[in-house]
């Protein structure tokens, strides 16, 4: 989507929480932004940060077609879905939004992208690690893989050399806590880019 290859999953139901994480990620160079629309006030997040200069934010576990809608109307420019629903994928497509499905085994994968899908999300990543994403690369070469779930400092690298577009980074930028140390995000956010790029 950019020369970046990071996307921050911003997953809190405290509209000042998402946004003082998103602006931590974006000081520490993170400008991909993934606004996770199951959570309270997700929209307005999406609405906000959508407007704001260099920055590409998109909508995450979009479950159906109504919630892809809000999330185009909402500034959305990419919109990730756990699973592989082809309404969503079309609708998404049709606004010239990016599409990412998600999906796992090879069949799931192909099937998610002959539907139209860009990206593949593979989650849980950890499930089956770096050599998973590995063994997928080499057999469907032409499909690009965004990973999520157990993506850290210590192996973001790994899942990019296997052949993964794009990591979903959560917990590994927030820590463990209810509310991020937002000077921590800011530091997590530097060290993930010069990791990875």
């Amino acid at each position: 989507m950019n020369d970046k290859n990071v996307i921050a999953v911003v997953r809190f139901d405290d509209k000042k929480a998402s946004l003082d994480f998103s602006c931590a990620c974006i000081e520490g160079g993170i400008n991909l932004l993934e606004v996770i629309t199951i959570k309270k006030n997700s929209y307005e997040v999406l609405s906000e940060l959508s407007n704001i200069e260099n920055v590409i934010t998109g909508a995450g576990t979009v479950l159906d077609l109504e919630s892809a809608k809000l999330s185009y109307k909402s500034g959305a420019k990419f919109i990730v879905s756990p699973h592989t629903d082809s309404d969503i994928i079309k609708y998404t497509k049709s606004k010239g939004l990016i599409s990412i499905a998600g999906a796992y085994t090879s069949s799931e994968i192909v099937n998610a992208y002959n539907l139209g899908a860009d990206y593949v999300k593979i989650f849980p990543a950890s499930l089956g690690g770096p050599g998973y994403v590995k063994a997928i690369k080499e057999a469907l070469p032409f499909i690009k893989l965004l990973v999520t779930g157990g993506i850290n400092l210590e192996n973001s690298r790994d899942y990019l050399n296997a052949g993964a577009s794009l990591l979903g980074i959560s917990t590994a930028l927030t820590g463990s806590g209810i509310k991020p140390d937002n000077k921590e995000v800011v530091r997590r956010s530097k060290e993930f880019i010069n990791t990875t790029n």
